[in-house]
């Protein structure tokens, strides 16, 4: 089953720094988890893209060869969160969504922070931190895997993210940082407050960056 998404400060910060944003054409990548489309309070359209559903468009996001149905230059923002730390070829969906996006357009995403203040102590402790990238690895053995209502394996992070290596991907797939926040600290529960934590120390990175 897939996990239950907590109302933690990822949430929060995500979903303030869309509130700040002016949109009309919205594609939501990877949002069987969790939507923010109850912010749909806009005239346009707001379609979902994922894996398996609920979504509007069923698409293997993790191809080296990924196309998704969507014309180019037809959105304004683009939702990503929690995804590119899923997949073999981030790169290749970030191109995707820069090809989709209008000039200046926004994408908003997320990633948990393997150099986060908890997974340093994780670390230094001899631990593997929860988070960190285990393939298909059963999910007993710690996996970030998880079985889908019908006994399959959806494969867990496969990529580890901190905010040098976002950035980077981010610039080399044509869009611009503007703004990047964190989530605080949180450790099955919210441990440390957003506005406490940097960025660079907390458990996700969370970044709007801008098609050059």
């Amino acid at each position: 089953m897939r996990k239950t998404v907590q109302y933690t400060s990822r949430l929060r910060v995500t979903e303030t720094m869309l509130r700040s944003l002016h949109f009309s054409q919205v594609l939501e990548v990877g949002a069987g988890d969790y939507s923010f489309d109850y912010l749909k309070d806009v005239k346009g359209s707001w379609t979902k893209i994922d894996f398996s559903p609920p979504c509007d468009i069923l698409c293997d996001l993790n191809s080296p060869e990924l196309v998704l149905p969507n014309e180019t230059n037809s959105v304004d923002l683009v939702i990503c969160t929690e995804v590119l730390e899923h997949l073999l070829w981030p790169q290749r969906l970030l191109a995707e969504l820069n090809r989709l996006l209008l000039p200046g357009g926004n994408i908003l995403l997320s990633v948990p922070n393997i150099s986060s203040l908890s997974y340093r102590i994780a670390w230094a402790l001899g631990r593997i931190p929860s988070c960190a990238a285990s393939g298909n690895l059963p999910v007993e053995l710690g996996s970030t895997a998880y079985k889908t209502d019908t006994g399959n394996l959806i494969g867990g992070h496969v990529i580890d993210f901190n905010e040098q290596r976002l950035v980077l991907l981010l610039k080399s797939t044509g869009f611009d940082p503007v703004l990047i926040k964190g989530s605080g600290i949180i450790w099955h529960r919210q441990v440390l407050p957003h506005w406490l934590v940097p960025p660079s120390l907390s458990s996700n990175i969370i970044c709007l960056a801008r098609k050059v």
